[in-house]
């Protein structure tokens, strides 16, 4: 039984390691919860100083966290201590072991106590402290501080807590992230029992650690996916886009100053923003920016590429030009990404010798360079600049990190670092994040570049619109025609702008003609507006569904219906003037002095006076546009053929438009087409030579069995009759010679001659029983193959299906894994089907396969129900027969069975089946011209249908 004071000490450190968990779990902050551990570990310690020393990136260390005793031992919080101050053994230690140390200068001895062992990295049952003398060095180390015992407990995270797995080794997996340590002005024993205590809040303090990183993962990821969407949305506020506060929201989110470089093109002049301070031009005189750079271009240009030369890196890559040029990697490099540079420090960057003293008036000394590629082109690049910064380190005592620390440190006053224009690394995140903002920013760039290509080319028929307006009011100036003429030559190009624009927002050609034709018509008060399109033979007709008549004229009927417009004229010379461009303007149709035969057929139609203008598709006449009208002669002023001849260029590159449209989308069918075709194709050269192979190798096993049981068959006759002759013989010897010597009588009981007699005839027989079943098989098999049938022929398919039950007989058969499986047959009598036997026999061979595996696996499920295959076949009438195949397993959901028959589908685990299987046979069945069908249910079993015409009315493709 356990002494009253031990229990009440054990409870107390149950009842301060419970309230440590829970002030853990009360927050979610790291120092607050490092502060208060280091302040109840010394309250329970009594110690005079509890700190919490974390490694750094570089392996030095610095105390984050700190419970002191007044006036006992100086503080240490905030203070940096070198990496030599650990070596790396003891460090190995910490994370190999998690070694603890104990020190008592009053004994002059080191206590060691692993948690696990050095070599496997078990942990160990036996805890013990070993001590054993103290190093001198560490000593005086120990005594410079004012300490005289330590105790040191290593905060060991696993690797996932630090996203930082590498391996299966225990080392591999975790990381030293610092050190929990006591120290005390005076000698001081530590028991196994306080040591469990400090090891048990170690491992709370770890997953408070482990939480915290996570927590702030969290919390980064979360800030950098506000940053994108904030220079995302930037980015989208407008089509023009607004680059300059782009590029300052995405440089503020990396706390830097960045530009942004956009090639020149055959449509663009080249454009550059920046924010921040920026390095200076190249070349002034040609104001040449860094970008065009002949080395910073070949960069960009190296994405455009994966393939490698000699070096295994991509020409003109950071990896490759290292290597050509060896040169060794800078201090602190980051890894190449494969679409961004990262320079640390560009004074120290080699491949920048170049490019450096363009930076030397700026305070900018790490940079981001990230192409902004768009498919197979590069239209730019994006690049962050970070400054320098001015550092300050507190270090607990002199520190030269440029030097090695031969002996132990004799102070350790606070000594002041200032280092001034020190280098930002650019870490991990950062350019993973950069490579994103590149990626939203050339997506943008693409879609501005078009939309100022656009806007360029709406802009140029804008200018085409004022320029002719211009034109015009200066033509109305010169005639003096009044302000009245003008403002309705404005509105007419108005109203020209307003057609253009409903052209523009279709690309159907009925919708535009219909669409124009009713402007037209509203616009030039005119009566009706039709449209010619000429044949092939320059023949033509009037499209009646493109025709607009205003109401009062549509009792006459349509130009196109029922009419046949086919002009001799037009016919002979191919289109005539209008092949030239020039209109045609009839104010009155009885004052040019047309033929009456021409008169007769305006007349028809009550029209007096009319305009044709060309349509143009190219430079070729593709039909006519006429304005009419019926009431009336009419008087067509210029500015009305003018508008009409703009309406008739906009109607012409609309049908170039939509003839492009028309042209790319019939050549995509065909490219689709296409591709199905080849994807069929090379489906059937597998199955084409899959089937020649397997048939070659059925049929050479049937061949070469086939000649031995032949000869081994026709000897077992004469082998009986020679057997015969022989005992017929001894028969008669015996006869002959009735008492036969001792020795030879013995003999003959010893071979027992009457069972031989006896049981020979038997043993022939049997042997010839099994060479027949032996020849049954080679036949079934030649006749599966069918290879000397490269034709159509007539078959029996029951001759068919038995061959392929007879090859599967070993699968039907009991066995460890298989279950009895019954097969039923239910046959009618069917004609001869003309088909590719051994292809029917491939596709009944799939069929029985597959049947056979859905029991197996269903008897794995259950055992109690039989597993039976049915086979029924019927006559559907004179021209189709039809062969069921049935099994009752488990049956297949809906949405497998939709799936079942395309190309490499299964339900098979891998490497049990292609998954072309019920693709091949679908494709075997459709080349003779029928169908295969599924039915099944859930719970009721399977059914494949398969439909055959008995006579093939199409030959096999």
């Amino acid at each position: 039984m356990l002494p009253t004071h031990d229990i009440s000490s054990s409870l107390n450190r149950e009842v301060l390691l419970h309230r440590i968990a829970n002030r853990i779990r009360q927050s979610l902050e790291l120092p607050e919860i490092l502060r208060k551990t280091v302040a109840e570990v010394r309250s329970y310690l009594g110690t005079d100083r509890v700190k919490i020393y974390q490694f750094q990136p570089d392996g030095h260390g610095v105390v984050i966290a700190e419970s002191l005793q007044s006036d006992r031992l100086p503080s240490l919080l905030g203070l940096h201590f070198p990496a030599d101050d650990i070596p790396p053994y003891a460090r190995e230690l910490f994370v190999r072991a998690r070694q603890r140390s104990i020190i008592n200068m009053g004994t002059h001895e080191i206590g060691i106590s692993p948690l696990n062992c050095p070599e496997t990295g078990e942990l160990l049952n036996d805890t013990d402290i070993r001590y054993r003398p103290v190093d001198p060095c560490h000593q005086e180390y120990l005594t410079a501080m004012g300490v005289q015992s330590s105790i040191v407990v290593p905060v060991v995270l696993e690797a996932e807590a630090t996203g930082s797995s590498q391996g299966p080794s225990p080392q591999s997996q975790s990381q030293l992230w610092g050190l929990l340590v006591s120290h005390h002005a005076e000698p001081h024993t530590v028991t196994e029992e306080e040591l469990q205590f400090i090891q048990a809040v170690v491992d709370q303090v770890a997953v408070a650690i482990a939480q915290s990183i996570l927590l702030e993962q969290v919390r980064a990821q979360a800030r950098q996916e506000a940053n994108l969407n904030r220079v995302t949305a930037l980015l989208q506020t407008s089509p023009t886009v607004d680059w300059q506060d782009a590029l300052k929201e995405a440089a503020d989110t990396l706390d830097g100053g960045g530009r942004l470089y956009l090639f020149p093109d055959t449509h663009h002049p080249r454009e550059l923003y920046t924010c921040g301070e920026q390095p200076t031009l190249i070349d002034s005189t040609q104001n040449r920016c860094i970008e065009e750079n002949l080395l910073w271009q070949r960069y960009l240009h190296s994405v455009l590429t994966t393939a490698t030369d000699r070096t295994g890196y991509q020409p003109w890559s950071v990896e490759w030009m290292r290597a050509v040029y060896e040169l060794a990697e800078p201090t602190q490099s980051t890894k190449p990404a494969p679409s961004s540079w990262a320079v640390n420090d560009i004074y120290q960057e080699p491949l920048f010798r170049t490019l450096a003293p363009f930076f030397s008036d700026t305070r900018i000394r790490s940079a981001l360079i990230i192409p902004l590629k768009h498919g197979a082109q590069v239209i730019g690049c994006l690049t962050f600049f970070r400054s320098g910064l001015d550092t300050e380190t507190l270090w607990a005592g002199y520190h030269n990190p440029d030097t090695r620390q031969l002996m132990a440190r004799q102070s350790f006053d606070v000594w002041r670092q200032i280092q001034k224009e020190q280098s930002q690394s650019w870490v991990e995140e950062e350019i993973k994040y950069a490579q994103v903002l590149g990626e939203r920013f050339s997506a943008t760039a693409k879609q501005y570049r078009l939309y100022q290509q656009v806007q360029g080319l709406n802009a140029n028929l804008e200018r085409q619109v004022e320029e002719r307006t211009e034109e015009l009011r200066q033509r109305s100036e010169q005639l003096q025609q009044t302000n009245i003429e003008l403002e309705y030559l404005v509105e007419r190009q108005t109203t020209l702008s307003r057609i253009v624009s409903k052209i523009r927002q279709s690309l159907e050609i009925d919708t535009i003609f219909q669409i124009t034709t009713q402007e037209l018509s509203q616009v030039l008060k005119a009566e009706r507006v039709a449209v010619y399109r000429f044949k092939p033979d320059w023949g033509g007709e009037f499209v009646g569904n493109y025709e607009a008549t205003i109401p009062e004229w549509q009792s006459i009927g349509h130009l196109g219906v029922n009419m046949v417009w086919d002009d001799t004229h037009l016919q002979e010379t191919q289109g005539g003037r209008y092949r030239n461009g020039e209109i045609s303007v009839v104010s009155d149709i009885y004052q040019p002095g047309y033929a009456q035969c021409h008169i007769d057929l305006l007349e028809q139609f009550e029209i007096k006076a009319f305009m044709i203008v060309p349509l143009f598709v190219g430079s070729s006449l593709w039909g006519l546009l006429g304005v009419y009208q019926h009431s009336t002669t009419r008087h067509w002023k210029q500015s009305e053929v003018e508008f009409v001849s703009q309406i008739a260029t906009q109607l012409g590159v609309a049908l170039q438009h939509a003839q492009l449209l028309a042209s790319t989308k019939q050549q995509a069918e065909q490219l689709a087409n296409t591709l199905a075709d080849l994807n069929q194709t090379q489906l059937q050269l597998v199955h084409s030579e899959k089937m020649s192979s397997l048939g070659q190798l059925v049929a050479g096993i049937a061949h070469e069995v086939n000649n031995p049981i032949n000869f081994i068959h026709g000897n077992l006759a004469p082998i009986q009759e020679y057997t015969q002759t022989l005992l017929d013989l001894l028969h008669a010897y015996q006869q002959e010679h009735p008492t036969p010597s001792a020795a030879l009588d013995q003999q003959l009981e010893d071979s027992d001659l009457s069972y031989i007699e006896e049981d020979f005839p038997k043993l022939c027989a049997s042997m010839k029983l099994g060479t027949d079943r032996i020849r049954e098989i080679v036949q079934s098999l030649r006749n599966f193959s069918r290879l000397d049938e490269a034709d159509v022929r007539a078959v029996d398919l029951h001759e068919g299906l038995e061959s392929t039950l007879l090859i599967l007989q070993h699968r039907l058969k009991p066995g460890p894994t298989n279950p009895v499986i019954a097969i039923e047959r239910h046959y009618e009598e069917l004609p001869l089907v003309e088909c590719y036997a051994g292809q029917l026999n491939q596709v009944f061979m799939n069929l029985l396969s597959n049947a056979i595996d859905e029991l197996v696996d269903a008897a794995t499920e259950s055992t109690t129900s039989s597993k039976t295959i049915t086979i029924a076949t019927r006559s559907v009438d004179a021209e189709w027969v039809e062969v069921v195949i049935q099994d009752n397993g488990r049956g297949i959901p809906e949405a497998v069975q939709a799936k079942l028959l395309d190309p490499f589908f299964t339900t098979k685990p891998i490497g049990q089946g292609t998954g072309l299987g019920l693709f091949i046979s679908h494709q075997i069945v459709e080349k003779h011209n029928g169908e295969l069908l599924c039915r099944s249910q859930l719970g009721q079993g399977t059914e494949f249908i398969l439909k055959l015409p008995v006579q093939q009315r199409v030959a096999i493709a």
